[in-house]
């Protein structure tokens, strides 16, 4: 094996209006994988760009070197979000032999003939036909593995992956990892890989560079770095990782339960306007969960989990079975009684930026939910039960971070005073010490306010950190459920075994 770097960086510093990575060197070698982690802000997507050649005019390397590599041929890079980086208008054939014609002018003959090649070498179902395929024609994974056929057509030396499973599911990214080491063993590639997901750079990397704030805080061999951390920070990030939380024993009350309920979508219609085509999104689920208890739902992307939790929430209208809250059964047309239950069930979303309205202050947001639910709180105490401070009444969702957006929209749905949450992957975009601090303060107000909730997500971690039962959803069936204790320790389905056996580090 050859110690001679692919890859060399050497006190490399980047400014925009101030400097943002400061003195950054490391050493990519063949066939090992170096992994720059931190969070938001670091330093580390940026440094990356630079090396290939990506930085935008409004940044500068002040100073510092590296090896100098062309884009495309000798470097290359997979990005996060495989749908935002392939042309939706154009085959993802066509996408992977550009830098074959570009680059090494070929016919597109010849081609397309290594473009098959590539799509075998990655794994693709049906090579020959994927060539024809437009990128919403592929799952998530098939599109990753598209843009890993990108990234090998010109046979680099050294790939640059910046957080390629981040958007995957635990099975999905599992494959997905299994494939660059496998091609990285074969090509005898370098790899910066890019990520906040200790787990991931634990299970896969060599060597492992830790930044904050664009500073080099901590490097050196993986295993001694999360073995014997050094760094205070080192620490603090590896403390973060979800862990298990005491609760409170739920009440025997059943608070919602959900009867034989289905949600089907009218998928084709023929000529006259007759539905000849349905998709089941749930199928025949029947659910209950009781005051004050913690619940999460697994599953991957298509399971029908959000389906669910939307058809719990009355968002959806159940094309046979049932939601029965307080006794009753929810109808759209019982106004009251519908009025009622969207006080006490709240959802709190994936995404809070697009669920906050960029024109209205956070004080007039949370007033308003707060006039809805006629309860007797007041902005300012909403703002501290979250964590925040009184005087951010006056700020725009713009002003805050994503952590913080987090706590405002959880604030907004405490407003309504209600006794039931479905908290939808709302932790899943935030780096692991943020989504450590929003899950401590989900548990805290939890306990504090004797809330019940239904956690959705397909992390297994936090389900396992945050909930006391779990459902396992596939195909809109919940195949499993139980304790969290027994599903982890003692899982009875093939799928469920599938699934903890897909997590990094397991």
């Amino acid at each position: 094996m050859s110690t001679i770097p692919v890859l060399k960086v050497t006190n490399l510093s980047i400014a925009f209006d101030k400097r943002v990575v400061n003195d950054l060197s490391f050493e990519v070698l063949p066939g090992k994988t170096t992994a720059i982690v931190g969070e938001s802000g670091s330093g580390k997507t940026v440094s990356s760009m630079a090396i290939m050649g990506l930085l935008p005019q409004s940044a500068k390397i002040e100073s510092g070197s590296y090896t100098e590599l062309e884009p495309g041929v000798d470097i290359s890079m997979i990005f996060q979000d495989p749908m935002s980086s392939l042309n939706p208008s154009m085959r993802v054939g066509e996408q992977v032999a550009e830098p074959l014609l570009v680059h090494e002018n070929l016919d597109f003959e010849s081609a397309k003939s290594r473009v098959v090649d590539l799509f075998e070498e990655v794994e693709l179902p049906s090579p020959e036909s994927s060539f024809k395929k437009y990128p919403h024609e592929l799952s998530g994974g098939q599109k990753q593995r598209v843009m890993i056929a990108i990234a090998l057509a010109c046979n680099p030396k050294v790939i640059i992956a910046d957080e390629p499973t981040t958007a995957l599911d635990v099975t999905v990214q599992k494959t997905i990892l299994e494939l660059l080491s496998k091609l990285q063993k074969q090509r005898n590639l370098g790899v910066l890989f890019i990520s906040h997901n200790l787990e991931v750079v634990q299970d896969i990397s060599d060597y492992v560079l830790v930044m904050k704030t664009g500073e080099t805080l901590e490097q050196g061999l993986c295993k001694n770095v999360f073995d014997n951390p050094s760094h205070p920070y080192t620490k603090e990030l590896l403390a973060s990782r979800p862990h298990r939380n005491e609760s409170l024993k739920p009440s025997s009350s059943v608070l919602i339960e959900a009867k034989q309920v289905c949600l089907n979508y009218d998928v084709k219609k023929d000529m006259l306007g007759r539905v000849v085509e349905t998709f089941s999104a749930v199928k025949n689920v029947s659910f209950t969960i009781q005051e004050g208890e913690r619940v999460g739902l697994v599953g991957e992307s298509g399971s029908g989990k959000s389906s669910l939790g939307r058809l719990i929430l009355g968002m959806e209208e159940c094309s046979s079975g049932n939601i029965v809250w307080d006794g009753e059964e929810l109808d759209t047309r019982n106004k009251s009684l519908f009025s009622a239950f969207k006080k006490i069930a709240q959802p709190v979303f994936q995404d809070p930026f697009s669920a906050l309205n960029p024109r209205m202050s956070i004080g007039a947001a949370l007033q308003e939910a707060i006039n809805l639910g006629g309860g007797s709180s007041t902005v300012e105490k909403l703002l501290e039960e979250v964590g925040l401070n009184a005087s951010d009444a006056t700020k725009y969702p713009r002003g805050f971070s994503g952590g913080q957006r987090q706590r405002i929209v959880l604030a907004r749905a405490l407003a309504m005073e209600p006794k039931f949450l479905v908290l939808d992957e709302s932790v899943a975009a935030l780096d692991l010490r943020i989504q450590a601090d929003i899950l401590a303060l989900i548990s805290k107000i939890q306990k504090e306010r004797s809330l019940a909730f239904l956690f959705i997500s397909h992390d297994l971690s936090v389900i396992e950190a945050i909930c006391d039962r779990i459902a396992i959803m596939k195909d809109g069936e919940i195949i499993e459920e139980g304790t969290t204790e027994r599903i982890f320790k003692n899982p009875e389905n093939s799928y469920t075994k599938e699934l903890l056996n897909s997590r990094p580090g397991a």
